[in-house]
């Protein structure tokens, strides 16, 4: 007893000295504050930190503060690392090792005593974040709508079940690496291997099929507590805790227990009575010692010249390049980073929207490696700047080499270039591996030149000025530690600074316009703009280098102070030379780029643009219910430069007075990027304008009166001069623009388009609370549609200009065509000899006015199919799937017109553009599409999703859905366009590929809306209400259109929609709503039928469908007796997510199969049984009998309805 006494006494000792010791420790404290602040700002501070509050979801909501700890253990594994590793290295460095190896210490004593006190440090350290937490959400400045109550146990909940096994976890990775390197070098590096991996891990969560496994093995628990979360409402998210079972339970349970084998791990590893042989000089014993050799004498006088200078430079930089091309944990760093980059880079390949699979062009490789290399260059250039620069320091070599009469330059310069060579190694080996499975997966154009032109060079030029900051940053610090704490402090001022309105990259290190790539352009003119900022911080870095020659420490001096007092006379010479030259350069090339960002260019934040945003409504929102003119007919045309870029427009608009009162004004509204050159408005003059918002008001001379018909003419160009700060304009490129009518050519009226909606941010400007469309029923909404507000159908006639090597595209039939030479005397900037093609579209009826104006280098594919022209416009590289849109093209047309309306043209066209977005957009027989979706998609294998197919089918249903029946600008006007878009998309892939790949597709928008639910910022509506709100009128439009099919049958819907193409297509004001949609449903659905209708339209409805039980019994005639128990549940939501319970008494499909529903290998030779039973509130028996035993059994086994846990549907059917 005593002895166990005695040893518990001892551990207790050891754990609370080491306690104390790291409490006292600087790095507690510096850990303590600045998670305090994070935490702190995270919740007081808007903009500055977000971890997953929404307008609805608080900023102290239990999920965000669970976020917060996740976030914030992922982080603090550095801090964690300071605490645990030097319990080992700590003895050794001070030389104390020894003087415990004479004691009667035992080794549980010691290791354990100490990992427990440096722990429990950790611990309570990290209790800084939630606190910073808890006092940020009730500082006076917060807006009290964003912060909920406290709530003691979300904080709870969050440290002890999240942070706390997680801490644990990490200190024991990071005590066990140093337990056996006894190398704080291995311990940082364990640290990013750690990183690397939870990034993994978490990356899996995204793809479908492995969440599950990835919420048992994400090591911090984030994956688990995601997928227990994943669908829960603004209101669950507010004020509810996960239940701790399930995967969230097994994840805290197997990684406590990984920590405590790998502590185990470590204590069998350790030997308290050897030092440890690796970190220690090898003493020679008595007698080795070689004998003396002679003294030489070197004769004559060292060489200080330039050859010499250079050698030194060289013969450094190899030494410093060796150091750590050779180190183990240089090959570590590479080979996470190759890891890392292997797994994106893979799904780059295999997964597009819908699960399936592209060609790994060299645009998306690039896109994939620039979302991991720049992260972990930082990492690479912040640990060797350390490594480097402290060197000798670290190896007590440092005086002896300092009086020495290598220059300091000699010192700076070969550590930057060799931490310049080490990052360059790591992109070359990016490169490298992205080649790699390029190759495996077939795809032989490999575009070498691409890779070093788009990626390698400007990467390795941003390496070399991140070393230059790196080393900087260590010559300042009095310690290697606190340079990598300032670098970490760089790097999160990097990403919050956009938060203050800091968006300028003329004072953001190393900072740089974003160069878009494309296939069609390449880098464009993009690459300008940020080269001249390369330039700019080129000659920044410089002067850092020089500031790092003048200041570097020699000798027993490491102060700053005395250095800097040293300043000025070290200056003197080449040194200041030098400098001023590189301050020259930096002031005169960003004199230069601010005439570029500021003059030529309007310079923009995102605080800016939203300021700007509140101002234009405050000014102008009032003016929307003013009446105006509508037009009637447009005449347009556009001259585009490609190479310029410029689009100059000329155009007419002939409008009208469809209101019943003579109108005395018209306002006249033009993109906030268009320059007007001239308007002129028959019969009126100009009476107020908005500069700031481009925005005129004229005044009729004589009042319009209704009826009555005017001209309007305007001039307009849109120019890219120079080069913008972000935000280059893609819509004018060298090859593929891409441009809407409404960015060159004005509207009428006032517009709520891009206005303000997150209630937060209109509180901030002090804009009414919500801004919401006008309600489902409204009467004078009703005289718009809800694409513009100034038209209503009209005829077009359009005339496009480009380069002669283009084909120019705008909507409407091809009337004239002809290819000229320009004029080689031209005036202006834009003026040049060369070839030029114009080309005239003319409307034959009244289209939408909703215009694309395009001009490419094309190849096109085209074929004549019953009475239609079929054409696809494509980059001549993407060639993969232009047969497979042709076919898709060919099935849409029959689909639609077989079941709703003739098609209304005599053509049809796909038009690819660069990847710059990434959509497709249907205008009248038009429909533009992006690089990225559909023309580099892969399909070797046919179970995946057509993704061509479904695009094509919903775009090309539009043609219907929105130019023949368009809904009117009030609630639910997306869900006539959209919702029946999806429903039409949906049949023309069931009769392609049939129903298991629909179900499949469903799959995807089921999680798709499930998920977004919870990021709502103003309040979930029924879909008859819905509002700009895409994953209900796209992702739950299509679960609901298809199970109403499935319901009331196929020919029924299509019915109805029949009934509301022959009542209101082509049809003016007043234009349909949903309730006239729902309507026309309900007459053609059963009288059993109508209380489904409400729920799928005019409720929030969801179910909770469980299969606790299937049994199975042989019968005497061989046959089977099966028998289900079901639980069932329906329920209502509100807005805010808050439920309720309703009765249920409804029929549902019950299914009994020998493979379970989406195993692979599933098929309809699978279903033993499938039929229809009703299901009622609560716990019901269900009994078949069978011939044949099945394997699986449920209800919804399809999970045809809204069920936010589909997976227990089915159970597995157990023989008795």
């Amino acid at each position: 007893m005593g002895m166990r006494t005695g040893r518990a006494g001892m551990f207790g000792k050891v754990a609370a000295f080491e306690f104390r010791y790291q409490a006292r420790q600087p790095v507690f404290w510096v850990g303590v504050i600045i998670f305090f602040l994070l935490a702190f700002a995270a919740v007081a501070a808007p903009n500055i930190v977000q971890l997953g509050s929404t307008a609805n979801v608080h900023k102290n909501a239990a999920t965000v503060i669970a976020n917060a700890n996740l976030f914030f253990a992922l982080v603090y594994m550095f801090v964690t690392a300071a605490f645990v590793a030097n319990i080992i290295v700590r003895d050794e460095d001070t030389g104390f090792d020894g003087i415990l190896r004479s004691t009667p210490l035992t080794k549980f004593d010691y290791l354990y005593g100490r990992f427990a006190g440096a722990f429990a440090a950790t611990a309570l350290s990290f209790l800084a974040a939630p606190a910073g937490m808890a006092l940020g959400a009730v500082m006076w400045w917060v807006d009290p709508d964003s912060v909920g109550p406290f709530v003691l146990n979300h904080y709870l909940f969050a440290y002890f079940v999240l942070a706390l096994p997680s801490l644990l976890l990490t200190s024991a990775t990071f005590f066990a690496v140093t337990t056996v390197t006894r190398s704080m070098m291995w311990t940082y590096v364990g640290v990013i291997a750690f990183m690397v991996a939870t990034f993994i891990s978490s990356s899996m969560l995204s793809q479908p099929g492995l969440e599950k496994a990835a919420a048992l093995w994400e090591p911090l628990g984030g994956g688990a507590y995601g997928l227990a979360v994943r669908y829960w409402t603004a209101a669950e998210r507010n004020t509810q805790v996960p239940p701790l079972t399930g995967y969230l339970l097994a994840n805290r349970l197997i990684w406590i227990g990984v920590s405590l084998v790998i502590i185990a791990a470590a204590y069998w590893l350790f030997d308290l009575r050897k030092g440890d042989g690796a970190t220690r000089v090898k003493r020679d014993k008595p007698g080795d010692a070689a004998a003396p050799r002679p003294t030489e004498v070197v004769h004559g006088v060292p060489a200080f010249d330039a050859p010499s200078r250079w050698a030194q430079l060289w013969a450094r930089t190899r030494l410093d390049a060796r150091q750590v091309f050779v180190s183990p944990a240089y090959l570590v760093l590479v080979g996470l980073a190759a890891a890392l980059s292997i797994f994106n880079l893979w799904r780059v390949a295999d997964d597009s929207l819908y699960g399936g699979a592209i060609y790994p062009v060299t645009r998306a490789m690039i896109r994939a490696l620039n979302g991991i290399f720049p992260f972990i260059s930082l990492i690479i250039a912040s640990f060797y700047a350390g490594e480097l620069v402290w060197r000798e320091q670290d190896r007590k070599t440092h005086e002896l080499i300092d009086v020495t009469p290598i220059p300091d330059w000699a010192f700076v310069v070969p550590k930057t270039l060799a931490i310049s060579l080490v990052l360059l190694s790591t992109f070359l080996a990016g490169v490298a591996v992205a080649v790699t499975i390029q190759l495996i997966k077939g795809y032989t154009h490999l575009e070498l030149v691409n890779y070093l032109v788009w990626w390698v060079l400007p990467q390795a030029a941003d390496c070399v000025l991140l070393a230059a900051l790196a080393v900087f940053i260590q010559v300042l610090s009095p310690h290697k530690f606190i340079g990598w704490g300032l670098m970490v402090l760089y790097i999160i001022g990097t990403i919050v600074a956009s938060s203050w309105g800091l968006e300028h990259n003329l004072y953001l290190y190393d900072g740089a316009p974003v160069v878009p790539i494309s296939d069609f352009n390449g880098l464009s003119r993009f690459w300008i703009g940020a080269w001249w900022f390369r330039f700019y911080w080129a000659a920044f870095a410089v002067l850092l280098l020089v500031l790092c020659h003048v200041l570097w420490r020699r000798g027993t001096e490491s102060r700053l102070w005395p250095r800097l007092a040293a300043l000025p006379r070290r200056l003197m010479g080449p040194p200041g030379l030098i400098a001023a030259g590189a301050l020259l350069t930096f002031a005169g090339v960003g004199a230069f780029i601010y005439m570029n960002t500021n003059v030529w260019n309007e310079y923009r934040t995102t605080i800016s643009n939203e300021r700007w945003t509140a101002d234009y409504e405050k000014a102008l929102l009032p003016f929307e219910t003013t009446p105006q003119p509508k037009i009637a007919a447009v005449k347009l045309d556009v001259d585009i430069h490609p190479g310029a870029p410029r689009i100059d427009t000329k155009g007419v608009y002939e409008i009208e007075n469809r209101t019943d009162k003579p109108l005395r004004e018209i306002h006249v509204r033009f993109d906030r990027d268009l320059k007007v050159l001239a308007l002129s408005i028959e019969g009126a003059r100009p009476k107020r304008t908005f500069e700031r918002f481009n925005y005129r008001i004229f005044a009729f001379d004589t009042p319009m009166q209704p009826g009555e018909r005017r001209s309007m003419s305007f001039t307009t160009a849109r120019v890219a001069m120079g080069f913008p700060n972000s935000g280059p304009d893609t819509h004018m490129v060298d090859n593929g623009t891409f441009i809407n009518d409404q960015q060159l050519a004005p509207s009428l009226g006032m517009d709520r388009g891009g206005l303000l909606t997150d209630r937060t941010k209109r509180r901030k400007y002090g804009l009414p609370p919500e801004l919401r469309p006008a309600k489902l029923g409204d009467l004078a909404s009703r005289q718009f549609n809800g694409l513009r507000r100034d038209s209503d159908w009209v005829t077009a006639d359009i005339t496009v200009t480009t380069d002669a090597d283009q084909t120019p595209m705008a909507p409407g039939y091809k009337v004239s065509e002809r290819t000229w030479r320009e004029s080689a005397d031209m005036s202006g900037p834009v003026g040049k000899a060369g070839d030029r093609r114009t080309a005239r579209f003319v409307t034959e009826a009244p289209i939408l006015h909703f215009f694309s104006i395009q001009s490419a280098r094309y190849a096109v594919r085209t074929e004549p199919y019953k009475g239609v022209q079929l054409s696809v416009y494509y980059n001549p590289a993407h060639a993969w799937n232009v047969e497979r849109m042709v076919s898709s093209m060919k099935r849409s047309l029959d689909y639609d017109q077989a079941n709703f309306s003739p098609y209304q043209f005599r053509q049809l066209r796909y038009l690819e553009f660069p990847a710059y977005e990434n959509f497709a957009q249907s205008f009248a027989n038009t429909i533009p599409w992006s690089e990225n979706l559909g023309f580099v998609s892969k399909y070797d294998d046919p179970t995946k999703i057509d993704m061509v197919t479904y695009v094509g089918a919903h775009e090309i249903a539009h043609q219907w859905w929105a130019h023949q029946l368009i809904g009117a600008d009030q609630q639910g006007g997306a869900a006539l366009s959209e919702t029946l878009a999806q429903y039409s998309a949906l049949m023309v892939m069931k009769k392609t590929y049939g129903e298991p790949m629909i179900r499949k597709f469903l799959k995807y928008e089921l999680d798709r809306y499930l998920r977004a639910r919870g990021g709502e910022v103003i309040e979930e509506l029924p879909l008859r209400q819905v509002e700009s709100q895409p994953y209900i009128y796209y992702n739950k439009g299509s679960l609901v259109m298809y199970r109403l099919a499935d319901e009331i049958g196929e020919a029924n819907v299509n019915a109805a929609l029949r009934e509301m193409l022959a009542t209101y297509a082509f049809k003016g004001p007043p234009y349909p709503t949903t309730l006239e949609l729902v309507a026309a449903l309900r007459r053609h659905a059963p009288a059993d039928k109508q209380a489904l209708i409400t729920d799928l339209f005019e409720k929030i409805t969801l179910y909770d469908l469980k299969t606790t039980m299937a049994t199975a019994r042989k019968r005497p005639d061989g046959r089977y007796d099966v028998t289900l128990t079901v639980q069932a549940k329906k329920l209502y939501a509100q807005g805010r997510g808050q439920e309720s319970e309703a009765p249920m008494s409804e029929p549902m499909d019950i299914g009994l199969f020998t493979l379970e529903p989406g195993k692979k290998g599933f098929g309809a030779d699978k279903v033993v049984a499938f039929e229809r039973r009703t299901i009622r509130s609560g716990t019901q028996t269900l009994t078949f009998v069978t011939k044949v035993l099945p394997k699986a059994a449920g209800v919804d086994p399809y999970n045809m309805v809204i069920d936010r846990n589909g997976d227990d549907n089915t159970a597995r059917v157990e023989l008795r």
